[in-house]
């Protein structure tokens, strides 16, 4: 690992002015940032280390305007805290998903999204719940919803200076049920060969579904063809299903690396599909 500087501040103006410098990176958990250092995929002339802005800790509900997550909230804080277990099961088993219950205490919620690889846990549930990352510098505060945030693998729209503060999720509108499925060649401690987010929501339009996939696109991703064709419907039998499962492998793109094949990946994509759609409606 090459040398850098490490900058620890205590408040958001001072993290935002310090990002403004040429080679800085934000850390939050650093279970990513910090593989990458040592691995020289990244040689940062200096790290800026968010732990000690107290703002940045915060998680909580509110019932008009959803769940907000601070970018410092760990994995294990996510997982515990009570509307996010009732409301968007998906985010919670995604964050389960991710490693084990140490490497959890470290790393972020904020953090997977901000590493924007394509096999990130948290990308797919997030999609599928609608959050909205808010980002801030001197120049003033934007919000910018996940599948805008990240433009391709390892890339996102920050800019020198601006921080994500937090991760925002509204309310579903009725009574709803999420599934996350991970597909990994060993249960713990692996990236996801597939992963698979779905949602389906009673509201007052009628039945809605909500798919998104991760380690299987390059940029988050929605099989919005597929969802159009589950809309209003109670209990889509198997050949709906298997239409489904068709259109939702027309709306990825796996790529072949040492994980799995394309060809696998699109298999698995086609059977998750069918699986946490099935499974959401018997928890509904």
């Amino acid at each position: 690992m090459l040398s850098f500087e490490l900058e620890r501040p205590s408040t958001l103006a001072e993290a935002m002015k310090l990002l403004e410098r040429e080679g800085a990176w934000a850390k939050n958990g650093g279970t990513d940032l910090l593989v990458w250092m040592k691995k020289h995929a990244i040689q940062p002339k200096l790290v800026v280390d968010l732990s000690l802005i107290e703002e940045l800790h915060r998680i909580h509900f509110d019932p008009k305007e959803g769940l907000t997550v601070g970018a410092c909230v760990t994995l294990n804080d996510l997982a515990n805290f009570k509307e996010a277990r009732e409301l968007y099961p998906a985010l919670v088993e995604a964050a389960m998903s991710h490693s084990d219950h140490i490497i959890r205490n470290k790393a972020t919620y904020v953090g997977n999204l901000c590493s924007s690889v394509p096999s990130g846990d948290m990308i797919p549930p997030t999609v599928v719940y609608q959050g909205v990352l808010h980002l801030a510098s001197h120049h003033g505060e934007r919000a910018v919803p996940i599948m805008e945030f990240i433009v391709g693998p390892r890339r996102n729209v920050l800019k020198p200076g601006e921080v994500v503060t937090r991760v925002t999720l509204p309310v579903p509108d009725g009574p709803s049920a999420g599934r996350y499925i991970k597909l990994g060649r060993r249960n713990a401690l692996d990236l996801a060969q597939v992963g698979v987010a779905c949602v389906v929501t009673d509201g007052p339009s009628g039945r809605r579904y909500r798919l998104s996939y991760g380690a299987v696109s390059p940029v988050p991703v929605r099989a919005t063809k597929a969802e159009a064709l589950l809309e209003g419907v109670k209990s889509p039998d198997g050949a709906l299903l298997e239409r489904v499962a068709e259109e939702a492998k027309l709306s990825v793109n796996p790529i072949t690396d040492v994980r799995a094949s394309r060809e696998y990946r699109l298999s698995m994509v086609g059977e998750l599909t069918k699986r946490a759609i099935a499974e959401c409606l018997e928890r509904l």
